[in-house]
């Protein structure tokens, strides 16, 4: 059984991470040629003061949140 994790810094709608984990599965499954009920995937979603670039949080480095 496959298992995808993914962490993500930025906050999503639920309708995006819907999106995201669907697409996921669905990718997966076509390139492994697996049927898809047998993907689990799980979202991480961190804080952005929980994440740094070259020791600068995100949530400090004013980048847009969609990077």
């Amino acid at each position: 059984m496959p298992l995808i994790q993914v962490l993500n810094a930025s906050p999503s709608s639920t309708e995006k991470k819907r999106q995201l984990l669907a697409a996921l599965t669905a990718t997966y499954a076509e390139v492994m040629e697996i049927r898809p009920d047998t993907i689990r995937v799980v979202l991480h979603e961190l804080p952005r003061e929980n994440w740094s670039v070259a020791g600068v949080t995100l949530a400090d480095s004013g980048q847009n949140e969609s990077i």
